[in-house]
């Protein structure tokens, strides 16, 4: 019997299919000033620590006074952070309540154009890993007759499985690396609450530990969720109020892969090096039309705001797709 939850492996998967990230950590980095560079130099070195002179104890309250003062001004600066993201997100949901999503109708089909700059890895001839960013055009196509099989149509890029990989799948609900596209399929999202409070009960519900938090855990389903761009406009409004209600949201204004101005609602977690993930609405239509990953520490010898992820989505309906040129895969993915 289906319930109504996410499962963390169905999650973890998709994000390796769209990616297709051999290690999914660390080469969540971008180089500066290089198209690539080693998984050796990733790696943080310990150094020697400095030694200092013995401080007086005027000077250690001093230094802890000094201290809590920031402690302070910054919890009250992300505090006022929150608010204004919360308020954008709760005007994204009103103007999105407004919005008549695009239906495909009989034999039409909703594209989801998605064009992505990510970092991904591979090994040189002599094995050693390798770091790089590379533009991907992924294509998903769904049927208005759900009888009808889903296709995806994907030019991995200049780092491909294969040189030169294309790939047109047609697959029944979006099957085509053996798991559903989306994240929850389309029972699931119909018995989900549309309003903002019961969503983030529901998600706390879920917790089992993941994450670095309960709060970056259920932003990463909430976002995960919404990134797909198969969300229907009243399941949206109610995951922005949701949004809302995460301690650590906030918001920017900034454009999407294509140029696209858009505002961006990201958290940052601190236990993951600093990374901050982003995803970047329309506010005139509530639609999701991209999104960010920012580092925003200094770290590996990368400088702050590099982007190690950054996409465009757009959306139409259409009334054909690609031929297939190979069937849907089977990866292992777990049961439904």
């Amino acid at each position: 019997m289906k319930t109504h939850q996410f499962e963390p492996d169905r999650s973890d998967a998709l994000r390796r299919q769209l990616v297709d990230m051999p290690a999914q950590e660390l080469p969540r980095i971008r180089p500066t000033g290089s198209s690539q560079v080693p998984a050796a130099n990733l790696a943080i070195t310990d150094h020697d620590p400095i030694h200092r002179p013995q401080r007086t104890r005027r000077m250690v309250l001093t230094m802890a006074a000094a201290s809590f003062g920031v402690i302070v001004l910054g919890q009250t600066n992300m505090s006022i952070q929150s608010a204004h993201a919360a308020g954008l997100l709760r005007s994204a949901a009103e103007q999105t309540m407004a919005f008549s999503d695009p239906t495909p109708g009989p034999g039409e089909y909703q594209r989801v154009h998605t064009h992505a700059n990510w970092l991904v890895g591979r090994s040189d001839a002599a094995g050693n890993g390798m770091f790089s960013m590379n533009t991907q055009t992924i294509d998903v196509y769904v049927p208005g007759d759900p009888s009808r099989d889903w296709v995806l149509d994907r030019d991995w890029g200049a780092i491909a499985p294969r040189p030169g990989q294309k790939d047109t799948i047609h697959a029944p609900d979006g099957e085509f690396y053996g798991i559903p596209w989306t994240v929850i399929d389309k029972q699931e999202i119909m018995g989900l609450s549309r309003e903002g409070k019961a969503l983030i009960e529901h998600f706390n519900a879920q917790y089992q530990g993941g994450s670095s938090s309960r709060d970056e855990d259920n932003f990463v389903r909430i976002t995960d969720l919404l990134r797909t761009g198969l969300v229907p406009a009243d399941l949206r409004a109610g995951l922005y109020e949701a949004l809302a209600l995460i301690p650590g949201v906030n918001a920017s204004e900034q454009t999407n892969f294509d140029g696209k101005p858009g505002i961006s609602i990201g958290r940052s977690e601190p236990l993951r090096a600093g990374q901050r993930d982003e995803i970047i609405i329309d506010p005139a239509t509530g639609l999701v039309i991209g999104e960010r990953t920012v580092m925003t520490y200094a770290l590996f010898g990368l400088g702050t705001n590099n982007l190690t992820a950054h996409t465009a989505i757009d959306y139409s309906i259409v009334g054909s797709v690609p031929p297939a040129n190979q069937p849907a895969m089977d990866t292992g993915g777990p049961e439904k």
